[in-house]
């Protein structure tokens, strides 16, 4: 029997090319009309827009950067960031330069978070949560102004309700040293430039698939999976489009609690969700909107969590005269901003346009994308149900869970690729599904890369 892999995302498809590269044809699974995921990317007014702002860091690890060259060959670019962070009134550089940060606080308020963060260092903080961990690693004033607010923004919780495990993901830098090292580095350090594939993010899971399919392997598009076929605690296929399917061994790039549903383990996920995204596309009648690549929002003034311009991360390719403006809005399904339309949104982002310099634009359409599971919420409390949860499909034999969705984990591209290698690895040598078990560690604390 063939492996079969759920999803077509980054995970999913590094791990078909691992099956593939072990001498196996795989089939691979998935619900959307094209590879990628979230990771994908669409055409709209005549330009390549991604699924949100993605880049491909240079933090990869060279066996994830191979995978990079065997999918996009020489069409990968490296970029400059140009990023900047609105907080209220004030505008700092992304990634951090000394000059910028004492620009955009001024020199009393640069002053402020610098004796916060010593203040930090000395007597730390208490707090067993993300509101705490941010003030130790970077003092009460940061924690308060960014990190909390854009906290409540994204995951929908009060940051004192969410696990301090998140902020040792998300908070990148632990203290005030940190933060003076990478306002001071030169050069391509400090997350300063990225590779991005020269048609798009999607680019890197259409040549994963096109080279999937040349040895051998299969891919189905628009087959959402029902479901799993067991044989006691042996997964022996898989239901879709209302057909089974014969398979000794499945990677699932599915969500957790849904993994756990199809194996009949619905209580072990109990407490596990996900927050929701709407993404939102304005083509504006101006050929670019500003010179950088993604403006952050952290406070609650505005809906939108991120702004980002197509043409900054492509290196301006597109029509002339017009440029595409996306932007992340975190929601729940079937709240207010889940419901609402496309024209409704674009009304409701006009503060951010406006912050970032953009306000007097015409809009020449709108396009909205909901995503139902986006980001993992790490509620207080969630690492014990997640262990508890992956360890209940780890009796299910010849199950591979691996990527976002079913490990339940924040990560970037280049994490989900490496996952997805060490699954497909598994899946083709066949291994015990305690085996995969113990070897998820390292996957499950991703250091994030904004």
């Amino acid at each position: 029997m063939r492996p079969v892999v759920i999803g077509a995302g980054p995970a999913g498809l590094a791990a078909a090319w691992a099956l593939c590269r072990a001498g196996q044809r795989p089939l691979v699974l998935e619900a959307q009309a094209g590879p990628g995921g979230l990771a994908g990317s669409f055409d709209l007014d005549g330009f390549r827009a991604d699924y949100g702002p993605h880049r491909l860091h240079r933090a990869a690890s060279p066996e994830v950067l191979d995978l990079y060259t065997a999918a996009l060959g020489g069409a990968l670019r490296e970029r400059a960031r140009s990023g900047v962070v609105h907080l209220g009134g004030r505008k700092l550089p992304y990634p951090l330069s000394l000059a910028g940060l004492l620009r955009g606080l001024g020199l009393g308020g640069a002053a402020r978070h610098g004796l916060s963060a010593l203040a930090a260092q000395g007597a730390k903080p208490a707090g067993n949560h993300f509101a705490g961990e941010a003030a130790r690693r970077l003092g009460r004033h940061a924690a308060r102004v960014l990190y909390e607010p854009a906290a409540r923004k994204v995951w929908g919780v009060d940051p004192t309700e969410l696990d301090v495990a998140l902020g040792a993901a998300r908070v990148q830098k632990g203290s005030l040293g940190a933060v003076l090292r990478a306002a001071l580095s030169k050069g391509k350090g400090g997350g300063r430039s990225f590779f991005y594939p020269q048609r798009g993010a999607g680019d890197l899971a259409e040549g994963l698939a096109d080279r999937i399919r040349a040895a051998g392997g299969e891919i189905r598009c628009a087959t959402p999976v029902e479901g799993l076929v067991l044989a006691g605690d042996r997964v022996v296929g898989v239901r879709a489009a209302g057909t089974s399917i014969e398979s000794d061994a499945v990677v699932a790039t599915a969500p957790l609690p849904l993994l756990c549903s199809w194996t009949g383990r619905e209580a072990a996920a109990a407490g596990l969700s996900y927050r929701s995204l709407v993404l939102l596309y304005l083509t504006l009648g101006i050929d670019r909107g500003s010179a950088h690549d993604v403006h952050y929002f952290a406070d609650a003034a505005i809906v939108a969590n991120r702004l980002f311009e197509m043409k900054g991360f492509s290196g301006g390719a597109g029509p002339a005269g017009r440029t595409l403006i996306g932007f992340d809005i975190p929601c729940t399904v079937g709240d207010a901003i889940w419901t609402a339309s496309a024209e409704a949104l674009a009304a409701r982002v006009r503060p951010a346009l406006e912050r970032a310099g953009m306000g007097q634009a015409p809009v020449l359409g709108q396009v909205a994308h909901r995503i139902a599971s986006a980001y993992p919420i790490y509620r207080k409390g969630y690492g014990p149900v997640r262990d508890g949860a992956l360890d209940a499909l780890a009796e299910v034999e010849g199950l591979y869970p691996a990527g976002r969705h079913a490990l339940y984990v924040h990560d970037n591209v280049h994490h989900a690729c490496a996952v997805g290698l060490a699954a497909g690895a598994a899946a083709a040598a066949r291994r015990g599904a305690r085996s995969w078990r113990a070897a998820q560690g390292p996957f499950l604390h991703a250091q994030i890369e904004d």
